[in-house]
């Protein structure tokens, strides 16, 4: 009886394997709807109502792309920017889509809560934007937007003090891919998972935003 307690004890004791893409992307399928985008995404705004949806100066960069977080899993790769506008309108920061294109993904929720958006480019292919930090959320999966659709809006500063964090921003991704359904965005640890997955925003805004 010794001996066969002995093993139970030390597989109970073990710890988990550590979390991964592979291991907790099944987790999130459920919140993806497979479904195309009608209309070509062919040209490109900012995410937010400011004088000028073309320029990239009109955004504030609280957050740079691929750096290292020791937020949820230590060590994981920051997979977005995190931005608000440089002269917001209102103190309700809304959230509009960069391109045209159909809400395939609602998942989170709190102080994490994601749209994600589906787009078809002009050579057929398909990419992806992620909006998170989301207070409210106005779309759906399945719905069509374009550029002037509002999908959400972001946190106050009052608002975000009660997640203990700054989450008064859009932490925003430009997605090469949607395999892992939105868990790459917290388990992405290296920067050949980061280039997998991941446009540098930053980059990808000043060389499609053209007047």
């Amino acid at each position: 009886m010794k001996l066969l307690l002995f093993p139970m004890i030390l597989l109970w004791l073990a710890p988990d394997p550590p979390m991964t893409i592979e291991r907790d992307r099944d987790r999130w399928k459920p919140y993806y709807t497979d479904t195309a985008p009608n209309a070509v995404a062919s040209k490109w705004y900012l995410p937010f109502d400011v004088a000028n949806r073309k320029d990239a100066r009109q955004i504030r960069v609280v957050s740079i792309f691929g750096d290292h977080r020791d937020s949820y899993l230590k060590g994981h790769v920051h997979t977005a920017i995190d931005i608000n506008p440089l002269k917001p309108k209102s103190k309700l920061v809304s959230v509009y889509p960069m391109a045209k294109g159909i809400v395939c993904s609602v998942h989170l929720g709190e102080n994490q809560r994601t749209v994600v958006l589906k787009h078809k480019l002009p050579d057929g292919k398909i990419m992806f934007t992620s909006y998170k930090h989301l207070k409210e959320v106005y779309v759906s999966n399945g719905q069509q937007v374009d550029e002037n659709v509002k999908i959400a809006r972001l946190f106050t500063p009052v608002e975000s003090k009660k997640y203990g964090g700054d989450y008064h921003h859009l932490h925003l991704e430009i997605r090469k891919s949607f395999d892992d359904y939105g868990c790459a965005s917290w388990l992405t640890m290296n920067k050949k998972q980061l280039d997998l997955r991941f446009f540098n925003p930053l980059v990808f805004i000043k060389e499609n935003l053209k007047p």
